[in-house]
This record gives structure tokens, C-alpha cells and sequence, in this order.
């Protein structure tokens, strides 16, 4: 008897070992293990340096910040010419191939010089009109200015991160987006208490400047880095970049113009405060966010690029969305329960009204990683017409609902758009990209 026993516990030690073996031999799971870490830690000091922020500046500061941040989503959107997915989904297909890599790397950092040349001088040109715009008062004009002249590290940035992510060196990539983290950390911090909420906007536009450098010094080995040199320049490679132009200049582009047209309208007709509280409820949301897909963004593009066989296609998503669901549920959970805590711990007494807005808030996030996965199949696949049209149908759902729901619930209107628009478009697209992958 005894030794039936010993023999059906090590039946069942034998399936854990296996179990474990099989999760720890994905190369899914396995990105998250080696990067989550540096996730974790950069979003600590990100919060460290909010909880400086609002204690400095206050809750209007933190509205101007989400105002420049989103005009900085915008300008680098549009002016680093919207190649980077494609750069990562070609580099993702022909990593083998060095000819064809430094003509679509050649040309990609052709079309982005001239393109960021182009949007520097027009940000100087209408900096008074700009600052006026995101700002309502002509105050920040000279932050404006600064951040046109260094448009071109921020954009270089994003270039040389899409690069890495298409040789799906997850290492490398994640010692840049870490170094971002610190230096933002450093800059944002140090001049915060020195120039107060000037200080906090001058940290945004300088940081970039400073990870540059940092950069070059991770890639200055790899052969693919002379492509920098303007001699490597491909009609036919180009021609292929622009499918993804339109893309992201209109798709990805689009959400921060919703965003400040929201903030905007708050601020215009409800209170500057009321403004910052639902900019810091988006901030501790993104939190959870970032340490959740922190590490499995970077992989979802490149390695659904370089899967053919609708079988595997299938298993590989299944399995990525077995990962994202728990995380999602438990991260968002724990926040919630500690809700009061973590507000006074990442902001001050001030904010703890964000408590109140953020249950809606993380269901719209929960459906949003649901999504991130079908967002990232289409790209790979190059539906490009289907993702542009699926954007701006929600993106109009989502503000037709905040200008509806806005009047009736003040800022709890937007956080109920929000989670009603993911839940719509994660159901939606479910449906599409099963057709898509039959078909």
C-alpha cells in the first residue's frame, strides 16, 4: 500500500516537473521572465517621480504634463514618418538577409531625417500657436521650441528600439526602454524641485536627448548600424514603409489627438483639477499596464510576422491570451483593493477622488490588453485598410460617448466610454480576425 502511494506521488512530481518544463521552454513566458523585472523596476521609479510631481506641482501640473505628452505622441507619430511596425515586421522576415536589411533600415532613416527636419521647423513656426492650443496661455512657449529642436533623438529613439525589436533582441531592447525610464526618472526629479512645474515639462523634452546617447552605445557593434550612413536607400523598400505610414501616422496618432480633445474639454468646462485627477487615474492604471505588457509588447509584432501556418498562428495567440487574462485580472484586482494606499503612496491625500474613478477605468484597460494581441495580428499580417478603418470607428465611439456621458457624470462619464468602447471593440474584432485567420 505504501508503495502505491510513493508510486502515484511520483507520478504526480513527474507531471508538475513537465508542466513547469513545457511553460518555461515558451518563448513567450520566457520573455516575460527575463524582462519583467526591468518592467517592474521601471515602473517604480516612474511612480517615485509622480509622487514628487504631485506634491510639487498639484493636480492642474499633472494636466499640463498628460498635455504635453500627448502633443509629443503626436509630433513623433507624424514626423518620424510611421515606419517603425514596418520596420520591425520586415526586419522580423528577412533578419537573414543583410542586403535587405540595411536598404530597409537605409531607407527608413532617410525618410525619417527629412520628414523630422520638415516638423521642427514647422513646430517653430507656429510654436506661439501651438503652446496656446495645449496650454491655453503663451507661458511654456519656450518648452515648445526646445522640444523641436530635439524632435530628432526622440525619433531616432523610437527607430533604433523598432530595429531591436525586429532582430527580437529582447535584451537589448528592454537595457534602452530601462535607461529611459532612469534618465526620465533623473531629469524629471532633479528639476522638478528646482523649476517646479517648468521643471517637470523640461525633463519630457530633454530626456530623449540624453537616451540617445545611452543608445548608441548598446548598438554601436551591430552591423546593421552603418545603415545610418544616408547611403542606403531602396525605392522598392520604401514603397513598402508607406503601407505602414498611413497606418500609424492615422491609427496610432489618432488616440492621443481623442485624449487631449477630452482633456481639453474638461478643463474648458468642468475644472483644471478635474482634469489632472482623471489624467493621474490613467497614470496609476498605465502602472499595472506597463509591468503587464511591458514585456510582451515587444514580442507579439515579430513573432506573429514570422509565423505562416494557421495552426500554429492559432495555438500561438490561445497560448499568448492564457498569459494576458490572469496577469490582467490579478494586477487590476490587487490595485483596486489597495486602492487608497497606492493613491497616497504614488500622489498625496489630494487625489484619493481617483479611487473613485478607477474601477471603470481597469475595465476598460482589462478589455484593451485583451485587444492588444488582435491589434498586433493585423499588423503582421498587413491588414492595414481593416485597422485604420477599426481605429477610427472607435475612436469616434469613444468620444461621441465622453461628449454624451461627460454632461450626465463629469469625469466618471469618460471612464464608463472608455471601458464600453474596448468591451466593443475586443468583442468586434474577435469575430473579424477569426475570419481573417480561416480565410
Amino acid at each position: 500500500m505504501i508503495n502505491k502511494v510513493k508510486l502515484v506521488q511520483s507520478q504526480r512530481l513527474n507531471l508538475l516537473k513537465k508542466f513547469f518544463r513545457k511553460i518555461l521552454q515558451n518563448s513567450f513566458i520566457k520573455v516575460l521572465s527575463e524582462n519583467g523585472i526591468i518592467s517592474i523596476a521601471g515602473s517604480i521609479l516612474t511612480m517615485i517621480s509622480t509622487k514628487v510631481v504631485a506634491l510639487i506641482i498639484g493636480t492642474s501640473g499633472v494636466a499640463m504634463i498628460g498635455q504635453l505628452q500627448n502633443f509629443i505622441q503626436i509630433s513623433t507619430l507624424i514626423s518620424n514618418g510611421g515606419f517603425n511596425q514596418g520596420v520591425t515586421k520586415y526586419i522580423a522576415e528577412d533578419k537573414d538577409d543583410e542586403k535587405s536589411l540595411l536598404k530597409i533600415i537605409g531607407t527608413a532613416f532617410i525618410a525619417l531625417f527629412i520628414t523630422t527636419i520638415l516638423a521642427t521647423i514647422t513646430i517653430l513656426i507656429f510654436s506661439r500657436l501651438i503652446t496656446l492650443k495645449i496650454f491655453t496661455s503663451n507661458t511654456y512657449v519656450s518648452i515648445i521650441i526646445i522640444f523641436a529642436f530635439t524632435l530628432i533623438f526622440h525619433n531616432l529613439n523610437s527607430l533604433i528600439l523598432a530595429i531591436v525589436n525586429g532582430f527580437q533582441d529582447y535584451s537589448k531592447f528592454f537595457k534602452i526602454k530601462v535607461t529611459t525610464t532612469i534618465v526620465g526618472f533623473a531629469l524629471t526629479t532633479t528639476f522638478v524641485l528646482i523649476f517646479n512645474e517648468y521643471g517637470a515639462l523640461l525633463a519630457i523634452v530633454l530626456s530623449q536627448s540624453v537616451v540617445c546617447v545611452f543608445a548608441y552605445f548598446y548598438i554601436k557593434n551591430e552591423i546593421w548600424i552603418k545603415a545610418f550612413l544616408f547611403k542606403y536607400f531602396s525605392r522598392q523598400k520604401l514603397l513598402l514603409l508607406l503601407k505602414y505610414t498611413a497606418i500609424t501616422v492615422f491609427a496610432a496618432a489618432i488616440w492621443p489627438v481623442v485624449r487631449l480633445s477630452i482633456r481639453t474639454y474638461v478643463i474648458n468646462n468642468i475644472s483644471a483639477e478635474e482634469a489632472g485627477l482623471w489624467q493621474a487615474t490613467a497614470n496609476l492604471n498605465q502602472y499595472i499596464v506597463n509591468i503587464a505588457i511591458g514585456s510582451f509588447s515587444v514580442y507579439l509584432l515579430p513573432k506573429l510576422s514570422s509565423i505562416t501556418n494557421k495552426n500554429k498562428l492559432i495555438k500561438e495567440l490561445i497560448g499568448i491570451y492564457k498569459i494576458i487574462i490572469p496577469i490582467t485580472i490579478i494586477g487590476f484586482t490587487a490595485i483596486y483593493l489597495l486602492r487608497d494606499y497606492v493613491i497616497i503612496l504614488l500622489y498625496s491625500k489630494e487625489f484619493l477622488k481617483v479611487g473613485h474613478y478607477l474601477l471603470l477605468q481597469m475595465v476598460g484597460s482589462f478589455f484593451w490588453m485583451c485587444k492588444v494581441p488582435i491589434m498586433n495580428y493585423l499588423l503582421a499580417k498587413a491588414h492595414t485598410n481593416i485597422y485604420m478603418i477599426n481605429e477610427l470607428i472607435f475612436a469616434l465611439i469613444y468620444v461621441l460617448l465622453s461628449m454624451f456621458f461627460i454632461p450626465k457624470y463629469e469625469v466618471q462619464g469618460i471612464q464608463l466610454s472608455f471601458a464600453i468602447y474596448n468591451f466593443l471593440y475586443f468583442i468586434t474584432n474577435i469575430v473579424l480576425v477569426r475570419k481573417l485567420i480561416n480565410m
